[in-house]
């Protein structure tokens, strides 16, 4: 049976939604990108609480000048006994066996993380879970499931993040053109709206579908990850419910790749 894991926006939705999930995937002030909601580390142990899996996200790329923060960060998260970190940079490996750390890692490289080649590489060097590509297809979850050592994460509903850069393009494009508004949440292109979020760590474009996979037979992968990002509360506690309950959700169906492979061609 899968557990549920969620990625929400803060400690309220947090307890609303404790009686249908099983883990809480957190990600951590100034080392995430791609969330619209992080968390200081007083808020996580105040969500800790709450005696559910804690895994703290730490999924950007960590520049020289950041590695001081990094560590005592690690040392810091080392004292709360959670689930796991996931990562991006794997400095965070080289970081594990530097300073003994005892808390276990998440491999997560987003577009990367497609092959059990890889993810039973980075076990066989002490990692012990791998979070899934939302490019994948089914056919391809199922193979990796079958053949890796890790316990894995797969995404079953949300907005996904598709495109991520340093740059701030939104603020950017606003002071080029010397807009007032900044509100500036979605960009239009081919007919499709996709939501945009620019923070101090750069801008993020997610997909313009919700991903709502939660009736498609998971059961042998580990986590089944629900996002909140961009959900209202309401809606997203009623899908949790309704997962828990079989019955199917108010959202349309949408698999994303899961049933198209992803190839693409330079013409």
């Amino acid at each position: 049976m899968s557990k549920i894991a969620v990625i929400i926006n803060n400690i309220k939705e947090a307890k609303d939604i404790q009686d249908y999930i099983d883990a809480f995937l957190l990600p951590i002030e100034n080392l995430s990108i791609n969330y619209i909601h992080t968390f200081s580390l007083e808020k996580i142990k105040e969500i800790k609480k709450l005696n559910k899996e804690i895994f703290i996200i730490i999924n950007k790329n960590i520049h020289n000048n950041e590695l001081f923060l990094l560590e005592k960060t690690l040392k810091e998260i080392e004292n709360l006994n959670i689930n796991g970190i996931v990562f991006y940079d794997i400095a965070l490996v080289n970081l594990k066996q530097k300073m003994h750390l005892k808390t276990p890692l998440v491999w997560n490289q987003e577009h990367l993380t497609t092959n059990y080649g890889t993810v039973n590489y980075w076990y066989n060097k002490g990692v012990e879970y791998a979070y899934l590509s939302s490019e994948l297809t089914k056919r391809e979850i199922d193979e990796i499931k079958n053949n890796a050592k890790a316990k894995l994460f797969v995404n079953v509903f949300g907005y996904i993040p598709m495109f991520t850069s340093k740059r701030h393009l939104v603020n950017n494009y606003l002071e080029t053109f010397n807009l007032k508004s900044k509100n500036q949440n979605t960009i239009r292109k081919e007919g499709k709206i996709y939501p945009i979020n620019d923070t101090n760590l750069g801008t993020t474009v997610y997909s313009n579908y919700i991903l709502n996979a939660v009736d498609i037979d998971f059961n042998k992968i580990d986590y089944l990850v629900f996002n909140s990002n961009l959900i209202d509360e309401k809606d997203f506690i009623n899908v949790l419910k309704d997962y828990k309950e079989k019955h199917k959700n108010k959202f349309p169906k949408e698999t994303g790749f899961l049933y198209q492979e992803t190839i693409y061609k330079v013409k």
